[in-house]
């Protein structure tokens, strides 16, 4: 595990951990380690699929890569869906460039239906198509509202299972195409979910004031500090009203970790934003707060646009007299 950490910020080595993850405790220790790639098993299939991840992530190296962030539920309910929806959506005019917003709730997901973007492809027709997704199949899959790119959630076929690597090479994939990504995640605590937290420049924890989603978020906030990830973390306290029994502090001291957001409730300005399909109104109290919010999260700069610094694979093996030389 020691050489393992040495070798995570060298980006022409990846690592793949073979037979090992099948604990959570191992699994996170792995994560926590820089690994990104684990196998359990050693079936040829796991393996190949395994090898070819290794190659692309190579070869795709030194390429800049999008601001990830990822908006996490402390329970069903506290609205982490609708403030990514909308954020993710203010961030994309605020940016005038394209941004991304992956729906990973893929049962329960609602952000096809808040902007009556029903009749797309789904998030699950991107994870079974994962390993030959290209620019073209991309554009076929995506929902565009202006600026925002949509790859939300749908009725689907779960019958066929879906691994933690194919929602990996479903992000690399993603991260390679836009300055700014957003991901809604269901929160249950998932491994795939933990490789999005641990890839996410910031983390959104949503809650409410309720005493019930306040103690679900301290069972999260334990998850996310086994994780090492509070440094990361900004907790939105959703549906906040004057009449609220707990205080800001009273809140900090039960879920241990600080608030950074305060948003209104607004039931009717969310009901009619979707009954348009559209955009929230940036002008109503809750809309203000969550273009506070996005604009934090805008990139100061494009990398959309730069071209690629990536080195073809075989560069990486490649010997120069000078090296040959020296060694």
């Amino acid at each position: 595990m020691l050489l393992v950490r040495s070798l995570s910020s060298r980006p022409h080595i990846t690592t793949v951990a073979v037979g090992c993850g099948n604990s959570r405790e191992e699994l996170l220790g792995l994560m926590q380690a820089g690994v990104r790639d684990i196998v359990p098993d050693f079936t040829s299939r796991e393996l190949l699929q395994s090898a070819a991840r290794a190659i692309d992530g190579i070869a795709n190296a030194g390429e800049l890569l999008a601001d990830l962030y990822a908006f996490v539920p402390a329970k069903p309910g506290c609205g982490s869906s609708t403030i990514a929806t909308y954020t993710a959506g203010i961030a994309a005019s605020l940016a005038n460039e394209p941004t991304l917003l992956m729906d990973f709730d893929i049962r329960l997901g609602v952000t096809t239906f808040l902007l009556k973007a029903e009749g797309t492809r789904t998030i699950v027709d991107a994870l079974r198509q994962v390993g030959r997704l290209d620019r073209d199949l991309w554009a076929g899959m995506v929902a565009q509202i202006g600026n925002l790119h949509l790859l939300g959630s749908g009725a689907g076929d779960f019958s066929q299972p879906l691994s933690a690597p194919d929602f990996s090479g479903l992000l690399d994939f993603a991260l390679r195409q836009y300055s700014l990504v957003t991901v809604d995640l269901p929160g249950s605590m998932e491994d795939y979910e933990c490789e999005v937290l641990l890839r996410s420049k910031g983390i959104m924890l949503v809650c409410t004031p309720d005493i019930g989603a306040l103690h679900v978020a301290r069972r999260k906030s334990q998850w996310l500090r086994d994780l090492r990830l509070t440094d990361k973390v900004s907790v939105v306290l959703n549906c906040v009203e004057n009449r609220n029994t707990l205080s800001v502090k009273e809140i900090e001291r039960i879920i241990q970790l600080p608030v950074r957001y305060l948003l209104p409730s607004g039931t009717k300005d969310v009901s009619k934003a979707v009954q348009k399909g559209e955009m929230i109104d940036v002008d109503c109290p809750l809309g203000r707060q969550i273009a506070a919010l996005a604009r934090e999260l805008v990139p100061a700069k494009s990398v959309v646009s730069k071209p690629t610094t990536m080195r073809r694979f075989v560069e990486y093996f490649s010997v120069s007299p000078a090296r040959a030389r020296n060694a």
